[in-house]
């Protein structure tokens, strides 16, 4: 009896929780479930932050081909982008809000050599109070990220790659950042490294769909499988003059079956008292609708769904929710 009441008293509390969905967002939803640990993961449209050396992915059959990432979360929001918030925008800033919306990103390969461009995505600013809201606000933000990849195929079990951000604040330059990854391929594993630089100015709130973290670093660990991943992370958030802080993440992915993937993961902010528990699901694997030759090596969902709740001193006081629905053609 004592256990019921305790898990009622639970219930109450988690359900009391203000939740927050991120549906406009490209790409969140593997990320928030696997407890934001994915930087070092590869080969998968689902996530925003992602090991460059494993962002450009086409079958091994291709030696040349063309691909682009398509965000199906996209069109549901143009109806209320052109109504309430294209009209303060340039024609310019119109191009680069729909790009974003549509498609995430554009990448060629020819041999050993592979290239993605990467379209604006919005940048959440520290302060903003529309940060977790849905749009138009959040279109509204007036400063993107846009990024260039380079992959290079050293070996059949070596795979290097580094990436660029640039970000701009209404048509101008603000700053960059830097990534580098790298892939290796032992039997029966793939193992996946990365490291993060953002030497950009500029305050920037602690957020997954945001790679701007404060003028810190991050270094990543990923474990892949088809039938699993598991993920590793750490951020140094040298903004002060004191000693830089630590703040550990873990995510982990396990697929039953193909079709299905479950996720979760959490993390521990270093900076506060607060921590995150997390758990996602993702479904439809888009290699079934493929020809055989056109087969990824990984299982790529075109459905994710994640949920994460936010603990202040052990207690529940933010909850997000995520659903991402992504193509690559």
């Amino acid at each position: 009896m004592r256990f019921v009441v305790l898990l009622l008293c639970c219930a109450v509390n988690v359900f009391a929780v203000e939740w927050t969905s991120l549906l406009p967002q490209p790409g969140a939803a593997r990320d928030i479930s696997m407890g934001c640990a994915t930087s070092a993961l590869f080969g998968t449209t689902a996530a925003t932050s992602q090991n460059p050396a494993g962002i450009t992915v086409f079958p091994k059959e291709k030696r040349t081909a063309l691909g682009a990432i398509v965000n199906g979360n996209g069109p549901a929001q143009l109806g209320a982008y052109f109504d309430q918030t294209a009209t303060n925008r340039s024609g310019i800033q119109q191009a680069g809000d729909i790009s974003s919306l549509l498609i995430r990103s554009i990448s060629a390969r020819h041999r050993w050599a592979a290239a993605t461009a990467i379209l604006g995505e919005p940048v959440m600013n520290r302060n903003d109070p529309n940060r977790f809201r849905p749009p138009p606000d959040v279109y509204a933000l007036t400063e993107y990220q846009t990024a260039l990849v380079l992959n290079l195929l050293l070996h059949s079990r070596v795979q290097v790659g580094g990436r660029v951000d640039f970000y701009s604040k209404e048509q101008v330059g603000d700053g960059e950042g830097f990534s580098y990854g790298v892939i290796l391929k032992p039997h029966g594993l793939q193992v996946g490294l990365h490291y993060q630089r953002f030497p950009a100015t500029g305050e920037r709130w602690l957020h997954p769909l945001d790679r701007r973290v404060d003028r810190g670093t991050t270094a990543s660990l990923a474990l892949q499988q088809p039938s699993y991943s598991i993920a590793f992370q750490l951020m140094n958030l040298a903004q002060t003059s004191d000693m830089a802080f630590l703040e550990p993440r873990f995510g982990a992915e396990w697929r039953p079956v193909r079709a299905v993937a479950l996720r979760c993961g959490g993390s521990v902010y270093s900076q506060s008292r607060r921590s995150m528990v997390t758990a996602g699901v993702g479904l439809i694997d888009a290699n079934w609708l493929r020809h055989r030759d056109d087969r990824l090596a990984f299982p790529e969902d075109v459905l994710s769904l994640a949920a994460a709740l936010i603990y202040d001193r052990g207690r529940p006081v933010e909850g997000l929710t995520a659903l991402t629905l992504a193509w690559r053609l």
